[in-house]
């Protein structure tokens, strides 16, 4: 979008007033010399009050500078939140201001002397010509009134059908980044409900199945960024983004929130919420409903109907449920634990509240896959609350992949796991959790090459989610494909500098004939992770297949001794006797893994397990399991 006309005298102009100095051709603003964090619009409105610095700026031309003619939005309310924002920037009070002054019916004015870098009074913008209107011969009251009636519907049928983006040259808005709200309270203690709040959006807006929209996991990336939005907008894939703020006090909730376009960066659409925390989900359902008509996305009746039902929860439940799902998504056993705590407390009170029985359901399957309690405990607990979630809201694609989970790693009901996660994507193809864990299944199954590619969905429709990302090597790991997923696995130090390895570079190297490498690998895993299961089995099984038994038989006894104190899966210690070449104890364990229905489906294709593949005993419990020989 074209800002204000400006009158270039130089090929770098600075205006400065206060403390502050706002760069033309940087369009950016500074405090002191700190960039100061404002929208590409904004700082074009500030720029167009600053060089009328003591004038009017009337509302009309804001609007005129501000945006198109093809543009619809509410300009009031846009042009009343821009204004918002740079009083906010500036530590404005509108009530006492010291750099813009409203003036009611008329518009703005820029109170504060303003002066060029050089010392120079700033030059006023050319003003923009104003048509003059042409006389024409008077119609009958009835041809006018026809001619807008028929120019008001003509109208409305372009806006629905997104012809203004057309006409303009512009694609379509059909994918979406909720970044992560801002806390105003600033009390670190109240940073869960700020996050609780950004992830329900998230799960609102992507009900609308037109709309891809970026799940948590990639946009928390970008909490407290100093990214350009179009900048943030190229690195997720997305047509637009939609930031705000939260502010709690009590039971009362305030919710700013602002669409922006990422190309070309332009302003849509803007609104506040007030509402008690008991009405919160209504807000949600009010806000995703705006977006929608923000961006003209087509919304099916059924999905209309969702967004104007009326939602409630007791403030109590609600609040649990937001710690509940914070402690799930930083993961780790303990965290893992009191998530399942605070999920229960908000069942209990609120009974009705569909979102927390959906977050139960995951977080007792991941306590499993994460070895912290035995499958036979979790997965009837995942899928009663799976199935109550679906009970209250049919809406919901989460617990259909909780259910699905639990078909394929504790029922081993292949068939009826795959109806799930395909009614899962179907519901939501963008959903990356579906894909994630269809493609475990797969693999399992002995599909490996499908597998492949819904991993490589998972990572397409959620590219900073490390968890998904790494899902990619696996898989060609799977495949044998050792040298392709290495290269694979290189590419993720790109986002994350911070991750060095895992057990997956480790098993790639093992499997090449670099034994060294990666057993030195799973020893820094082993401290990363604080000796966690999953990582000490790793290293008992490379260093046993690399004839290092003494060590193996170390770490074997801690395994050993840790199972005394807590669950560890009975596959993990069957593992580490494969490694060590003790077939029988491997049958063995493998044997008790299937009678407790705790066999962990994620790693059975693995080729390190290729030896034993031959043993007649395991083939059987292979058969039994309904998989693939």
């Amino acid at each position: 979008m074209d800002g204000p006309a400006i009158k270039e005298r130089g090929p770098h102009r600075v205006l400065r007033f206060g403390t502050f100095e706002l760069d033309l051709a940087g369009n950016e603003l500074r405090k002191a010399g700190v960039l100061v964090k404002l929208q590409s619009q904004h700082i074009q409105l500030l720029v167009l009050l600053a060089q009328r610095s003591g004038q009017v700026v009337s509302r009309d031309e804001i609007r005129q500078a501000l945006w198109d003619e093809q543009t619809f939005v509410d300009f009031d309310r846009s042009i009343n939140f821009c204004v918002n924002q740079i009083r906010r920037a500036l530590g404005d009070d509108p009530q006492s201001p010291r750099y813009i002054e409203t003036l009611p019916r008329k518009g703005y004015r820029f109170i504060a002397p303003v002066t060029e870098a050089g010392g120079d009074r700033a030059a006023a913008p050319e003003p923009r010509p104003i048509p003059v209107a042409k006389r024409v011969p008077a119609k009958p009251w009835w041809w006018a009134a026809g001619t807008v009636a028929a120019i008001g519907l003509a109208l409305l049928a372009a806006r629905a059908a997104g012809w203004p983006d057309r006409l303009a040259g512009r694609k379509p808005v059909e994918s979406l980044a909720v970044l992560p709200l801002e806390n105003l309270s600033h009390d670190p203690e109240e940073e869960y409900f700020a996050d609780g709040m950004t992830d329900e959006l998230i799960t609102t807006l992507a009900k609308i199945s037109a709309l891809r929209v970026i799940s948590r996991t990639s946009v928390m990336q970008y909490k407290g960024t100093k990214k350009p939005l179009p900048q943030i907008a190229r690195e997720l894939n997305v047509d637009a983004v939609l930031e705000g703020t939260v502010m709690r006090e009590s039971d009362r909730v305030r919710i700013t929130a602002q669409l922006i376009r990422a190309a070309p960066e332009k302003h849509l659409w803007a609104e506040t919420y007030e509402a008690s925390l008991s009405r919160i989900l209504t807000v949600q359902n009010e806000v995703a409903a705006a977006v929608a008509q923000a961006i003209r996305v087509k919304v099916t009746e059924q999905e209309r109907t969702q967004l104007a039902k009326p939602r409630t929860v007791a403030p109590a439940a609600y609040e649990a449920y937001l710690k509940g799902r914070y402690l799930w998504e930083i993961k780790g056993e303990e965290n893992l634990l009191k998530s399942r705590d605070f999920l229960e407390l908000s069942i209990k009170a609120d009974p009705g509240y569909a979102m927390a029985w959906a977050g139960l359901a995951d977080t007792y399957n991941y306590l499993s896959s994460w070895g912290v309690l035995a499958r036979q405990e979790t997965a009837p607990r995942a899928r009663a609350s799976a199935e109550k979630a679906l009970e209250l809201d049919k809406s919901l694609v989460t617990p259909l992949v909780s259910l699905a989970q639990v078909k394929t790693q504790y029922e081993w009901d292949w068939a009826g796991a795959e109806r799930l996660y395909r009614q899962a994507i179907e519901l939501n193809p963008n959903y990356g959790d579906a894909h994630h864990e269809y493609a475990t299944y797969l693999a399992a199954v002995g599909r490996t090459e499908e597998a492949l590619v819904e991993a490589r969905r998972a990572h397409e429709v959620e590219p900073l989610s490390l968890e998904y990302a790494v899902n990619v090597p696996w898989k060609l790991y799977f495949l044998r494909r050792y040298e392709e997923a290495e290269s694979e696995f290189r590419k993720l130090t790109g986002w994350w500098p911070w991750f060095h390895g895992s057990y997956i570079l480790a098993s790639i190297y093992f499997q090449t004939g670099r034994q060294r490498e990666a057993i030195s690998l799973m020893r820094q895993s082993v401290t990363d992770s604080r000796r966690g299961n999953i990582e000490l089995m790793f290293l008992a099984r490379m260093l046993g297949a690399s004839g290092a038994r003494s060590e193996v038989r170390e770490v074997l006894e801690e395994m050993q001794q840790l199972s005394r104190r807590r669950y560890v899966p009975p596959e993990y210690i069957a593992m580490v006797y494969e490694g060590l070449g003790e077939r029988d104890r491997a049958v063995q364990w493998f044997e008790t893994a299937y009678r407790e229905h705790s066999m962990n489906v994620w790693f059975l294709p693995d080729p390190s397990l290729d030896p034993i593949r031959s043993d007649e005993r395991f083939k059987n419990i292979m058969r039994r399991m309904g998989l693939p020989q």
